[in-house]
């Protein structure tokens, strides 16, 4: 009797060896396949994915205080891994003891959909409403100027109104005044809309909600715009600033150009974009500062435009999400 049970005890532990190594093999698969797809993605969207983790490090390294924000992030991403490890062991097993039992497979295909739920609307949506984006042409002689934008989203105000077909069309004077075929004038062409931006907040500032005014004035001439433009940016956007704690601030560029890119005729010299994204926080946060100087070009010449715009952020463990 001795005997059978020590027998079955052995049985026991080598099925259960069994389907472990069976977890472990699944696993390893699917954390190849992630990595790998990752890396894909990585390369077709032009990163450098040794750059990626290089710099991912650095920010650990010099920024600790992230570490936890990569583990809450981690943490919920994974919520359904024990639940899932749990299933996929009790079906093993079953399959081992040769008792298919369905109902455990159902149950980690379910858990796996609902993990991809998550990651697909958590991660993947970052809809944002590009709060008064103004455009200003600057050419050097009197000119007719046609200006087209191609959006990844939904334009829903524009002044003048815009030609989805022509886009506007205006007579531009040097000093920025420009004029309708009716005759009326105005100082930009000015548009709002929904864009699918998917921001990069690896780099920016946190600035004291008191001390953004001030900031502003430094980092918008680093960035190419004049007194008359700044003055324009930083009238409409520090009533809703300067009353938070602390401001994030990061200036797009790749990202807001790759949602909203400029067709402009005659074709300018000289194009400087200002695209700011930033969410209110109560405690300081640690971020990489930007050298905002590499953003724009350093000088201002020919037929210039310019243009500037902004978003505000909520921030969430998962998704990033417009306030308005």
């Amino acid at each position: 009797m001795e005997h059978v049970d020590y027998q079955e005890y052995c049985n026991s532990k080598l099925r259960t060896l069994k389907v472990w190594k069976t977890i472990i093999i699944v696993h390893g698969v699917n954390l190849f396949l992630m990595v790998y797809l990752a890396i894909f993605v990585m390369i077709t969207d032009g990163y450098n994915p040794l750059q990626f983790f290089k710099e991912l490090f650095d920010e650990l390294v010099h920024y600790p205080m992230m570490i936890s924000g990569y583990m809450t992030i981690s943490a919920f991403l994974n919520i359904f891994t024990i639940p899932r490890l749990i299933a996929l062991y009790r079906y093993i097993e079953s399959v081992v003891l040769g008792d298919r039992k369905v109902k455990h497979v159902l149950f980690y295909v379910l858990a796996v959909l609902l993990q991809c739920t998550i990651l697909f609307f958590g991660l993947g949506t970052y809809l944002s409403k590009a709060h008064k984006p103004v455009i200003y042409l600057y050419p050097e002689t009197r000119t007719k100027v046609n200006v087209k934008l191609e959006l990844d989203g939904q334009l829903t105000v524009t002044y003048p109104v815009y030609d989805a077909a022509k886009g506007w069309t205006v007579t531009a004077d040097p000093d920025g005044t420009l004029t309708d075929e009716n005759g009326r004038k105005y100082s930009y062409l000015y548009w709002e809309g929904d864009i699918n931006i998917k921001p990069d907040l690896s780099r920016g500032f946190c600035v004291k909600g008191e001390d953004t005014a001030t900031f502003l004035e430094t980092a918008l001439a680093e960035l190419g715009l004049n007194d008359k433009e700044a003055d324009d940016f930083i009238t409409y956007w520090l009533p809703q600033m300067m009353g938070n704690k602390y401001n994030v601030i990061t200036f797009q560029t790749k990202a807001y150009e790759d949602v909203a890119s400029l067709e402009i005729s005659p074709k300018p010299d000289t194009v400087i974009r200002v695209n700011m994204l930033w969410y209110a926080s109560e405690k300081q946060v640690s971020i990489r500062p930007q050298d905002l100087t590499t953003l724009n070009p350093s000088e201002r010449k020919g037929f210039m435009v310019v243009e500037w715009g902004g978003e505000e952020y909520k921030k969430g463990p998962l998704r990033i999400e417009s306030w308005l």
